[in-house]
């Protein structure tokens, strides 16, 4: 009897974890395409291209999860980063820049277009995988410790889709528009906006291509005794150190997967040099999307052991990423100015986001909030623009910008026009005046991330929770630190039917969530779709 009872209960489990594995649910819909803005890129790529540009250089610099008070001249108290200083001092320094997203994907997607990514359903990031099954979903939550992330619930998920999820080559990026007008084009760092064709910057109008497609990437050898590296008690950096450079993370030069020895910072910044060279006859576009200082941390030995003065090992080798990424900009400057390239190259550093906190090594303050958040520790990001032959003289803004501006800035710095086809939600940061930036204006910015959402109309901030059915409403100018949210303020109900309408003229996500951001900000947790 007792063996009947074990044979059976061995049966029952048997028959419910074979039910796990193959229930399946329908399928996710198939990703859409635009084929009309399709058609539209192909035209307006087939036209005949400007009869005379600015002949203006430009490089677009673009940390990773670089929070804004990483940096000294935004009050950095443990480092100093004297050339992106140089940068903001001689240049535009933005006090209030601000990325489409709180991650890195979305973010890419949408200054790269200069439209807002949602316009072509890019609320999260692309997934590589999903989960096959109930089976293997159980075994995810329940067997692996994801700490702040926390896996959805089985859902509909998309089946073979992982060739549209990504940029879309309906739009039109910054690139194509720029090597359309006889520019020499680069893109040097991480790509993250797809995994595979036709998703890969060879499609987008990068005449040179060099970095991997992942979000990250070792920075050297773990075991180069020159390194010193400090892996971080979370999910995500632990597949980062096992996953190496294979796959997507390997690095590629034009599509050819091949072995880099060099400090992959370094490695990025001497790439750009030598592709830019010392020919003035064409106008260069070089996008830098580097790795720094996104996971994993390593810093070369020699700058760590500058920074004693710092006793917590794991941020002192966060800081020393950052100031290996100031030496690599001083050292990119420097050439340009040798090269006689310096006074017209237009250069803009931002970042994707802001500051990881689940790395638990970096804080934002006095910002709330971090990376995955859309409090102002997740948007609200270091943004500059410098360029002698622009703007002679040194301006700080505070009015409100968005990351979405990159596109119009440069095509009007490039003395080009915007295709006509299409809405672009950024606007031209460059003045109608000589040596001038654009007067301020009061502008509507939106955020929207499943079922994450805010507005913000001037100093008025609202974020949005659907799923949770939570309203926080801020004030920036009293409370900057947005510690003390007003569910009830006058102003809600206004700011709440202006981000719901916006909400309705965007198609909905295009591909699902697996995992969702909790985390407690002013004693309240907070969820946030990944």
């Amino acid at each position: 009897m007792k063996q009947w009872f074990v044979v059976t209960g061995m049966t029952a489990i048997l028959f419910l974890l074979c039910g796990l594995a193959f229930s399946q649910k329908k399928q996710y819909p198939p990703v859409p395409f635009d084929t009309i803005l399709y058609m539209g890129k192909q035209q307006f790529l087939s036209t005949s291209p400007a009869a005379e540009t600015s002949r203006m250089n430009v490089i677009l610099i673009v940390a990773d999860d670089l929070g804004k008070h990483d940096l000294s001249v935004y009050g950095n108290p443990y480092i100093k980063t004297p050339n992106i200083d140089r940068l903001a001092n001689e240049g535009v320094r933005f006090n209030t820049g601000y990325a489409t997203a709180a991650v890195c994907s979305p973010s890419r997607a949408g200054f790269l277009t200069g439209r807002y990514q949602q316009r072509f359903g890019y609320h999260l990031q692309p997934h590589p995988r999903y989960p096959k099954n109930k089976l293997e979903l159980w075994a995810f939550k329940h067997l692996i410790n994801t700490s702040y992330l926390v896996p959805e619930e089985y859902g509909v998920y998309p089946k073979k889709q992982e060739n549209r999820m990504g940029l879309p080559s309906s739009e039109i990026a910054i690139s194509e528009l720029l090597q359309h007008n006889g520019y020499r084009t680069a893109w040097i760092g991480k790509w993250h906006l797809g995994y595979q064709e036709p998703l890969l910057p060879v499609n987008f109008g990068f005449d040179y291509r060099y970095g991997c497609y992942e979000a990250y990437t070792l920075f050297a050898d773990p075991k180069n005794p020159e390194i010193v590296n400090a892996p971080i008690k979370e999910f995500t950096d632990k597949v980062i150190w096992k996953g190496g450079r294979k796959d997507a993370c390997a690095i590629r030069e034009n599509e050819v997967e091949i072995e880099e020895k060099e400090y992959i910072t370094n490695a990025f910044f001497n790439r750009a040099k030598q592709f830019i060279g010392s020919d003035k006859t064409t106008p260069f576009f070089v996008y830098l999307p580097i790795t720094a200082p996104h996971t994993p941390y390593q810093a070369p030995k020699a700058i760590y052991d500058q920074l004693s003065h710092i006793p917590e090992h794991n941020k002192r080798v966060y800081y020393a990423m950052i100031v290996a990424l100031d030496n690599a900009i001083g050292g990119l400057i420097d050439f340009l100015k040798t090269t006689g390239q310096y006074e017209n190259t237009l250069i803009i550093f931002t970042s994707d986001n802001g500051a990881a906190l689940y790395s638990e090594t970096v804080d934002n303050k006095p910002l709330n909030g971090g990376k995955m958040t859309l409090f102002e520790g997740g948007i609200n990001v270091p943004f500059i623009l410098h360029c002698p032959a622009l703007f002679s003289t040194s301006a700080v803004v505070q009015e409100p910008v968005s990351l979405l501006d990159i596109f119009p800035t440069i095509t009007t710095a490039a003395g080009l026009e915007l295709p006509d086809d299409r809405t672009y939600d950024g606007i031209s940061l460059i003045g109608d005046q000589a040596d001038s930036i654009a007067p301020p204006v009061k502008r509507e910015l939106y955020w929207y991330s499943d079922y994450n959402s805010a507005i913000r109309i001037g100093n008025a901030k609202l974020l949005v929770n659907t799923r949770d059915h939570t309203v926080d409403y801020f004030d920036l100018h009293d409370d900057p630190g947005e510690l003390n949210p007003f569910p009830e303020h006058p102003e809600v109900h206004f700011l709440h039917q202006k981000l719901e309408y916006w909400k309705a003229t965007m198609p909905s996500l295009y591909w699902p969530r697996i995992m969702n951001y909790e985390i407690k900000i002013n004693g309240k947790t907070y969820r946030w779709a990944v």
